[in-house]
């Protein structure tokens, strides 16, 4: 009978367990109305009381809140029969003698208090008499921390409206999300103030902070109403408002102008002791933004920002957090054009895309947008390539259907929660282009994509010019293919002027004419950095002397009797070799080539430098047997070849001189030098002869058999290559007159990487 008793209890048990749902699922609240009626600031505790007001979804008999740190003392109701409740960690469960049926509304009075929750930065944060709350912990997951200060359902979809009520003493200023309804003196030394928030919002949108605060007011004359400004600051803070917010109005009309109205109440800011915090009309800001000058601006406009985007839409999941804090990224940047001008902007998101591209993809896993792990939720691939990824949107789609967008998507979801997807739906609506190829390639899928102009061709047209451009696609860490590919490509005069089209293409690789009035010296790929690919440009006109630096390379002008033209491009992606099929010994950079283009008037001394070293290139170099190579083609359509260079360094790092750099590309790549003859490793079989040998102007080589598609490769007597050719017969002729004296390898490899004969050369 024990044994029966303890399977039907297990059953329960998992019966239980497995029927248990989220805060939230089966009814959905309306509203909250928080009384905040003691905060105690040498304990750090709290009294309060919640009224929750909810609709049923479904039949009920429990409701389950969160509610963190905070004891509950009492639950009770005029609506429902509440029979128990219970605290299970962070959750509040109410039980209910009877059910709540479907669509019947409850209204809960739970009165609760105590120490309250925070970690380092998230939660209730008590600092020198002053107290707010911040909405989310970085710590916390979830992250949602409205329940360190009221029992609430703590997710970004169950949207509710708030009256909230403060009581404090009479000294202090309590300041909170909404609208200020009155102030009530309540005799005894304290006063309540009750703010209203009339629209649906997340938990942690509500706010509330006191301590000794001043405020200093003004008045944006906005798009359809004058719209009240607050900033509440600590007394000796008061003479630095002005110069810290003097272009506020300026920023709150570009968002108008370009996302619609101000959506909420008043515009707002708060000073708090350890961040900034997109609370509704109470933004959040630290004492080091208030600078008392433009040089934390930006903070400024990103958190205004979030009153659209993460506000009035807010993402539906942790994970797509990118639709909060990408956008507002971007939006923290691009206010600059209204203020500042286009260049100042367009400088500033140049820096941030190359930030993403060199460091924070690596770092933190070459992450897709729209599915960000929690511990990385408020990390630079959701902030900073969120931010690109917007920046190349707008580009993408013009600016003026990115804003038309923009409106129909904030209108469309106005006070909901949404996802990528949505987003992607509501832009194919609003403009009528399919944002499926877009959305797959930059949201969806990890990395970059990487946009090149392999090479083009010039045909005479009457008194123009038929330019036709062949580009390329590829993915970085991924080998995801993209389609509807919008590019602009730059056209060069020999005047350096440029003048730009789009090209349109689905795969791999497009081809393209365009007719222009000029013959072009060179064609670029997004020269001006509208998208946020896997490439790194650098544009310079020399008029002096110098150095210029790039990612890992560097051009010192030694001479120059006029000007010269560089045009660097890192591709952070491996080259294309397919056309070396007879190379199977060399390995390529997977992360890495170089495409430059030099145009000189009068003449110019330059040579080029490429670095590397085992940190950067660690996909090819990981032992001293990887011996570093440089090799160059003038475009796409030739196969790599060897280049003549001055080298200097190890296995580990090192750098290739070229005394005369060309225009086209360059790519580092490494051999093995166990698998080619070094030293003694000369073989016993002769499958190859060597004539003259010393020899000092041109050596011969004879094989015993004809070799077809093998490679006849030359190393030095420390392990560096020397020179390679491709075999067709069984006799070859080479120069040496520039090679150094000294021992020389010279091995014939198959198709296979394998070396199948060495013999030793010495070089007079």
């Amino acid at each position: 009978m024990k044994k029966l008793f303890a399977i039907i209890i297990a059953f329960v048990v998992f019966s239980a367990t497995a029927n248990a749902q989220t805060p939230g699922d089966s009814f959905d609240v309306n509203h909250y109305e928080i009384h905040l009626n003691n905060i105690d600031f040498t304990n750090h505790t709290l009294q309060a009381q919640t009224i929750v007001t909810l609709t049923a979804i479904e039949a009920v008999s429990n409701i389950e809140l969160e509610l963190k740190t905070l004891t509950v003392s009492s639950v009770t109701s005029s609506d429902a029969n509440v029979s128990s409740f219970s605290q299970d960690g962070s959750m509040l469960i109410i039980n209910l003698g009877s059910a709540l049926a479907a669509n019947t509304s409850a209204s809960f009075t739970i009165s609760y208090g105590g120490n309250t929750f925070n970690e380092s930065w998230g939660g209730i944060m008590w600092t020198n008499g002053y107290v707010c709350n911040m909405g989310v912990g970085f710590e916390s997951i979830p992250h949602n921390l409205g329940k360190a200060w009221f029992p609430c359902v703590d997710n970004f979809t169950d949207k509710a409206t708030y009256d909230i009520y403060v009581t404090v003493p009479t000294e202090l200023t309590a300041a909170c999300g909404g609208n200020l309804v009155n102030t009530v003196d309540n005799g005894d030394g304290t006063k309540t103030v009750h703010y209203n928030v009339g629209q649906e919002v997340a938990t942690y949108h509500v706010s509330f902070a006191v301590g000794d605060y001043v405020e200093w007011t003004d008045t944006y004359n906005g798009l359809e109403r004058d719209i009240p400004i607050t900033v509440y600051v600590k007394p000796s803070q008061i003479n630095k408002v002005e110069g810290t917010f003097v272009n506020l109005k300026q920023i709150a009309e570009y968002f108008e102008q370009l996302y619609g109205p101000y959506p909420f109440n008043r515009i707002g800011y708060v000073i708090t002791s350890v961040g900034c915090m997109e609370h509704i009309d109470n933004i959040g800001i630290t004492s080091g933004v208030l600078t008392g000058n433009t040089s934390e601006e930006s903070y400024v406009a990103h958190e205004l920002s979030h009153m659209w985007f993460g506000n009035k839409i807010t993402c539906a999941r942790a994970e797509e957090m990118w639709l909060n804090e990408g956008f507002a990224q971007f939006c923290g940047t691009a206010y600059e054009e209204a203020i500042y001008g286009d260049d100042v902007y367009q400088s500033d998101m140049d820096a941030t895309i190359a930030n993403v591209l060199r460091n924070y993809d690596k770092a933190e896993g070459w992450l897709a947008l729209n599915n960000v792990p929690l511990d990385l939720t408020y990390g630079n691939t959701v902030y900073k390539k969120g931010a690109t990824i917007v920046h190349t949107l707008r580009n993408y789609l013009g600016k003026e259907t990115f804003n038309e967008a923009m409106r129909h998507y904030l209108d469309k979801f106005a006070y909901q929660a949404v996802t990528s997807e949505d987003l992607r739906d509501a832009i194919t609506e609003s403009t009528g282009i399919d944002m499926t190829g877009f959305f797959d390639t930059w949201v969806f899928t990890c990395g970059e994509p990487h946009y090149a102009v392999d090479r083009f061709t010039v045909d005479e047209n009457g008194n123009n010019f038929d330019v036709t451009v062949y580009t390329s696609q590829k993915h970085r860490h991924s080998d995801h293919v993209g389609n509807s590919v919008i590019l602009e490509l730059a056209f060069m005069d020999q005047n350096w002027n440029i003048v730009t089209d789009t090209i349109h293409w689905d795969g791999t690789h497009g081809v393209t004419t365009k007719t222009l009035d000029f013959e072009p010296i060179a064609v670029f790929a997004d020269y001006y950095n509208k998208y946020a690919d896997a490439r790194i440009d650098k544009n310079s006109v020399i008029t002096y002397t110098g150095r210029v630096t790039a990612d890992n390379f560097y051009a010192d002008i030694d001479a120059l009797t006029d000007s010269s033209y560089l045009h660097i491009e890192n591709h952070m992606v491996g080259p294309d070799h397919d056309l070396n099929p007879y190379q199977p010994w060399i390995t390529f950079s997977t992360e890495r080539y170089y495409s430059i283009f030099r145009d000189d008037k009068g003449i110019a001394d330059i040579c080029g430098v490429f670095q590397y070293n085992q940190s950067s290139d660690s996909d090819i170099i990981h032992t001293a047997n990887d011996s570093t190579i440089l090799l160059y083609r003038t475009d796409a359509s030739q196969p790599w070849q060897s280049i003549d260079y001055e080298f200097y360094g190890n296995w580990r790092l090192g750098r290739f001189t070229v005394d005369s750099l060309m225009s086209g590309d360059y790519a580092i790549a490494v051999y093995d030098v166990s698998q080619l003859g070094v030293g003694e490793n000369v073989s016993e079989g002769i499958k190859l002869s060597l004539s003259p040998n010393p020899a000092s102007d041109y050596l011969n080589i004879k094989l015993s058999s004809k070799y077809d598609n093998h490679q006849i490769v030359i190393i030095n007597n420390r392990g560096q290559l020397t020179d390679f050719f491709t075999l067709s017969g069984d006799e070859l002729t080479i120069p040496v007159t520039d090679y150094p004296s000294g021992v020389y390898y010279i091995n014939l490899m198959d198709d296979k990487k394998n070396v199948i004969s060495t013999e030793k050369l010495i070089k007079k």
